[in-house]
């Protein structure tokens, strides 16, 4: 488990960059390669930086077919310094093997550099858009449900509603997103962006949107700057349904009870109760 302290040292030894754009599918099977399943963010991160350019196994299949049970790819979408193997590697092939098409998007930086999402929400939001784009376009699929943490939970709420995302996202779930100003680095929340994607109202109609916050985040502080207040949001707080529960900011993609939270977000008819 990566602590306070290790991930402040993240902050402190990443420099802010342009990102390059995102790349094509072809370009995106040609350079990446896939990674093995994880059980911690820490094993996650250091396989990444031990191998450039990674992915989680079970992601970016451009040959994947959505069935009747799951009609809508999964996007992931990684926070503040991170990438997606080092994100997903513990919940995308679980994603997978529930039957979903799952696509992981790396985003804030150039190739190869592991410490990623690194440029301002609207900017990331923007990669989202091409991103979800390719995915439909690869799937034909007509919408997507996308899981993001962290920062990545706030760049999916910008898509939708500045990006014409709306038409195409039937979900959005954030693990501990960074949704209202918090106490955390300011790079993760960018309090006057987030003032802007909240004006009025912080949900847009015609999308679902579940959170899954953890007390013990050591980020976003408090843990209630997760939380969303519009229609269609529903906010969980992880020692609410397991009181023993200890995950924190960046282990709770790795967290067993948040994983499930999460398949019965993407799928309510199909819930299974939840196992401590």
């Amino acid at each position: 488990m990566v602590g306070r302290l290790a991930l402040v040292g993240l902050i402190a030894a990443c420099s802010i960059a342009t990102a390059a754009p995102t790349a094509g599918a072809e370009q995106r099977a040609a350079e990446a390669t896939t990674g093995p399943p994880q059980g911690t963010f820490g094993a996650a991160l250091a396989y990444s930086l031990a191998h450039p350019g990674v992915v989680p196994a079970g992601t970016n299949d451009v040959d994947c077919v959505p069935t009747p049970a799951h009609p809508e790819p999964v996007v992931l979408v990684h926070g503040f310094l991170e990438n997606s193997y080092a994100n997903w590697a513990g919940l995308a092939p679980a994603l997978k093997a529930e039957g979903y098409c799952v696509f992981a998007l790396d985003y804030g930086a150039p190739p190869g550099e592991p410490f990623k999402a690194r440029e301002p929400i609207p900017d990331a939001a923007g990669e989202l858009a091409a991103f979800v784009d390719t995915v439909l376009a690869e799937t034909g699929a007509e919408r997507v449900s996308i899981v993001g943490h962290s920062k990545g939970g706030a760049v999916p709420r910008w898509y939708v509603r500045f990006l014409g995302g709306a038409d195409k996202t039937s979900r959005i779930v954030g693990l501990a997103p960074a949704n209202y100003p918090s106490l955390g680095p300011p790079s993760v929340a960018q309090d006057a962006v987030l003032a802007e994607l909240n004006a009025g109202s912080d949900t847009v109609e015609g999308v679902s949107y579940t959170v899954v916050a953890t007390r013990y985040d050591q980020v976003i502080i408090p843990y209630t700057a997760s939380f969303l207040t519009g229609p269609g949001a529903q906010n969980i707080l992880l020692q609410d349904v397991c009181p023993a529960n200890t995950a924190d900011h960046v282990s709770i993609p790795y967290d067993p009870v948040a994983e499930q939270l999460v398949l019965a977000a993407l799928d309510p008819a199909g819930a299974r109760p939840v196992v401590c």
